[in-house]
């Protein structure tokens, strides 16, 4: 991830008073949970699991914080449990930023065959989970589209998931 488009995050979730970020650092978003970190104006945690990455932001929304929660596509996957109940059941309003490995234009080097996974499961593995979505790959809408992704999870009192790619994280 460039510097342009971690600037516009931090920037965005500043004015959207998104101050808690939670992390499990991965490489493609290395430079903005960095940048969250050295910025006096976020809490930063670092968790070790993804389910407990989504519960630590449930407690934390539930208890009136805006929180994000930035971690990878495979993270992700691997926090469906937790993710499925943290809108359904408990109401938690998170805006979650993931990169998102093997949509086009992944030149990570990781082997085709699991980018190939990535891509035909994250998506309806979301869609399946209610859990609303928008892919993010241009940096003329990542403003517009962590506004609209902040407002929304405070809305519907239910996690929304951006999954940055193209120019926003290659």
């Amino acid at each position: 991830m460039d510097q342009h488009s971690v600037q516009v995050i931090i920037e965005t979730l500043k004015e959207e008073g998104v101050d808690l970020a939670v992390t499990l650092p991965e490489e493609p978003t290395f430079s903005l949970t960095e940048a969250m970190r050295e910025d006096p104006f976020f809490q930063a945690v670092t968790v070790a699991g993804e389910g407990n990455g989504l519960a630590f932001c449930a407690g934390a929304a539930l208890g009136g914080r805006k929180v994000v929660f930035v971690t990878g596509i495979a993270g992700l996957l691997v926090g469906t449990w937790a993710l499925s109940q943290m809108g359904m059941v408990y109401g938690a309003p998170i805006l979650i930023l993931a990169s998102y490995r093997g949509d086009f234009g992944d030149h990570s080097g990781i082997p085709g065959s699991q980018l190939l996974m990535f891509k035909s499961v994250a998506e309806p593995l979301l869609g399946a989970l209610r859990v609303p979505y928008r892919v993010v790959n241009q940096k003329a809408n990542l403003k517009r589209m962590i506004q609209e992704g902040s407002f929304a999870c405070q809305d519907y009192s239910h996690p929304i998931v951006l999954l940055l790619s193209g120019e926003v994280l290659w």
